[in-house]
């Protein structure tokens, strides 16, 4: 999205080569951005908690009331951890009693009567106003009947929306996820490495949020199922794409892979945080990337500001979440990007493999300090990976592999990936030419 069609819409220390990191980000500018989220969410709720969004043009677009509620009672959950701040709990709590308003309707108790097989995800916002203290024992007593039907367990799900019911359950029954929430994590992209070349936004969807809900957001820390250098190295190069195809919203949840995990911020995720930073800072929300500006030109008065909100609040929120995140001790990216310094040389070479253009974090690449630029050999390689690999260049992927193999930069996931893509790609010449 241009920016001007976006306007429309609108602790641990790190040692490197260069001695110890700098500053953590200024907290308060963390808190202007949280309680930007938040007061978001409470025009989303007034405008879309009743009825949702009904696109007529765009149909699929359209959505319930209960996608905006569930959302929202995940953006305060994670927001209630910000502590002594009396902006943010002033919004909490006063967004929390509105959502307890809409979310335990008289329409989602019937909803949880009739389809048991996902009463969990429906009483997501009940059960996440229990945790903030606002609870409901009628509700809590139909989500038990539903909960202990016979058709409970009959519907097949895919891992990671299996342990988002489990995390939902452990939650409302206040006890430890059992043996089969690691089974299930087992089962997912948490141990299996998603297709970081043409995987699906769905299976990028998959990363981010099983990390989520295995983590309980971060108040739960459990044991990875395999090494955090391999899972954060998946989230690199799912930011690359991200950032490269203009999907914030994903960008943002991607980028809470690393206070999720207590990991030190390396340079490609700290980047992805300032770019995110600085669209919002221009634009005045975090844009998403499905509102049409001529559409939102062509509304007036309460249906533009629906408009508005049903395209970008999503977005508003993962920022806000993100940032909720960042606000836990030690969890504070540095603002400033430091790290182990590639050749000027290398970046100009890697910069020359990506189309010129004026995209958020091109804008952003062009304001850093020449040092800091030089921190961002492996992005830069990553993005250039994705770029040639999106337009079937594979000898420009040959190219690429070389130039990090040289560099030492080829030991990551999005590398693994190329050179697997470029041995199948060999054998289906070979055997064309036979």
């Amino acid at each position: 999205m241009s920016l001007a069609g976006a306007q429309c819409l609108s602790n641990s220390t790190l040692f490197d080569d260069n001695g110890p990191a700098s500053a953590a980000w200024a907290q308060e500018d963390l808190v202007r951005r949280l309680c930007l989220a938040l007061s978001i969410a409470k025009r989303a709720i007034g405008f879309l908690g009743e009825a949702g969004y009904c696109d007529e043009e765009v149909p699929e677009e359209s959505f319930g009331p209960d996608k905006p509620l569930a959302e929202t009672a995940m953006l305060l959950h994670v927001a209630a951890a910000v502590t002594g701040h009396a902006q943010v709990k002033e919004r909490v709590d006063e967004l929390s009693l509105l959502l307890a308003s809409k979310a335990r309707s008289h329409r989602t108790a019937c909803a949880i009567a009739i389809h048991p097989t996902i009463c969990f995800q429906l009483a997501m916002p009940h059960i996440l106003l229990n945790q903030l203290g606002l609870r409901d024992p009628r509700f809590d007593r139909l989500l038990a009947l539903s909960a202990e039907s016979q058709a409970h367990f009959g519907r097949e799900v895919v891992p990671h929306r299996a342990l988002e019911g489990m995390w939902l359950k452990s939650l409302w029954s206040e006890t430890p996820p059992g043996t089969e929430f690691d089974a299930a994590a087992l089962s997912s992209v948490l141990n299996h490495p998603v297709d970081l070349l043409w995987g699906t936004r769905e299976d990028a969807y998959a990363h981010t949020h099983t990390l989520m809900y295995f983590s309980d957001f971060g108040y739960s820390p459990r044991p990875l199922p395999r090494p955090r250098s391999q899972i954060l190295g998946e989230s690199a190069g799912l930011l690359a794409r991200s950032l490269l195809l203009e999907d914030y919203d994903l960008a943002a949840e991607v980028i809470m892979a690393w206070p999720l995990t207590s990991a030190p911020w390396t340079p490609t995720a700290i980047f992805g945080f300032r770019v995110l930073a600085d669209f919002e800072d221009r634009v005045g929300f975090l844009p998403a990337g499905n509102g049409v500006p001529e559409k939102f030109n062509r509304l007036t008065g309460r249906e533009r500001t629906k408009y508005a909100l049903a395209a970008t609040y999503h977005t508003a929120y993962v920022m806000g979440m993100l940032c909720a995140l960042a606000l836990r001790p030690g969890n504070a990216p540095p603002n400033e990007i430091t790290g182990p310094l590639a050749p000027a040389e290398l970046i100009d070479e890697l910069l020359s493999m990506v189309p010129n253009s004026d995209t958020p974090w091109q804008h952003t690449f062009r304001q850093l300090q020449p040092v800091e630029r030089r921190t961002l050999g492996p992005f830069l390689l990553d993005m250039a990976l994705l770029t040639r690999g999106r337009s079937h260049d594979f000898s420009g992927l040959g190219r690429l592999l070389g130039i990090a193999v040289r560099h030492g930069l080829a030991n990551t996931p999005l590398c693994a990936h190329t050179a697997e893509l470029l041995q199948r790609i060999a054998l289906c010449v070979d055997s064309h030419h036979e």
